[in-house]
């Protein structure tokens, strides 16, 4: 769920980056707030997955 999150994120970003045409867009300020939003979505989506392993290796690994 989460990498498939993080797939549809990076293909947002692309086309975000990207006018209609294929022209890479310009505006810094634009592109700026594009990959934070980026960023910020991508970390929570690995904040998930490493919960996600945290919680596996805390059911599955016995300490003797």
């Amino acid at each position: 769920m989460a990498t498939s999150r993080i797939s549809n994120a990076a293909t947002s970003l692309y086309e975000s980056l990207h006018s209609e045409s294929g022209e890479p867009r310009v505006d810094a300020d634009r592109l700026h707030n594009t990959i934070r939003k980026f960023k910020r979505d991508i970390d929570g989506e690995f904040d998930m997955i490493r919960a996600a392993l945290l919680e596996f290796y805390d059911d599955n690994i016995d300490i003797p």
